[in-house]
């Protein structure tokens, strides 16, 4: 599983458009469509530390996913455990936000 605090908005602009492995505990696995990857501000300025940076998801607009830690899997970046937000549906499906601070 990849570590959180190496993961960087370059990692995940490389998967725009891929698709990700969602297996919540207790239910089915389905897919989720990387659609945006965008920075949350300057770039990092200290060593050692990242740019801030936000990733929404699309996926289908049933089962809604709850707000929660979930097990996502992309054969680009591997394994993370990421906070998913359900931040509402658009015309193609439901989205999902994860925020790297």
């Amino acid at each position: 599983m990849a570590y959180l605090n190496t993961i960087t908005i370059e990692d995940f602009e490389s998967c725009l458009g891929q698709t990700f492995q969602v297996r919540p505990d207790n239910a089915d696995g389905l897919e989720l469509e990387l659609i945006q990857v965008k920075s949350l501000g300057a770039s990092a300025s200290v060593a050692g530390t990242r740019q801030p940076f936000s990733v929404l998801f699309r996926g289908p607009l049933e089962p809604v996913l709850v707000q929660q830690m979930l097990r996502i899997e992309n054969s680009t970046v591997g394994e993370l455990l990421l906070f998913l937000v359900p931040i509402g549906p658009d015309e193609s499906g439901m989205l999902y936000d994860a925020t790297f601070n």
